[in-house]
């Protein structure tokens, strides 16, 4: 059964579970930072998903940044994985814009971060709505 890292869970805010997988931000305002996570149990590595989910999820964060991307007019899309303090398998989508607090550097360990307020959350979670309603 699935269960979701405590860590991940308190960081992050659910937007929306799809099949394979749930879409949540990341609770900082200074970044549009999603966090895609496979629902199924006891995944570490993306090797430990199929070709197939793998293709899907990777695709989808794909495609997904550069549809935020093109809709708020954001310099860069950086995808990535840790995976070194919290082992769950997740993948981070982050839309950077040169005049962001972190630009040029990673927004890993970058420093204190403001939660979302209402607004950004709302505002984020229906980019991201709209996205996965896409035809």
């Amino acid at each position: 059964m699935f269960k979701l890292d405590k860590r991940l869970e308190s960081d992050t805010i659910l937007v929306k579970e799809l099949k394979s997988f749930q879409v949540r931000l990341m609770n900082a305002k200074e970044f549009f930072w999603i966090v895609l996570i496979p629902n199924k149990p006891n995944l570490i590595e993306l090797s430990d998903l199929n070709i197939i989910e793998r293709n899907y999820l990777m695709n989808f964060a794909i495609d997904l940044g550069n549809f935020i991307k093109s809709s708020e007019k954001y310099d860069k899309v950086n995808i990535g994985m840790l995976g070194n303090v919290v082992s769950q398998l997740h993948l981070h989508v982050v839309l950077r814009n040169k005049q962001d607090a972190a630009w040029p550097g990673p927004v890993w360990g970058w420093g204190a971060t403001t939660q979302l307020d209402q607004e950004t959350k709302q505002t984020r979670s229906k980019l991201i709505i709209k996205y996965t309603e896409q035809p």
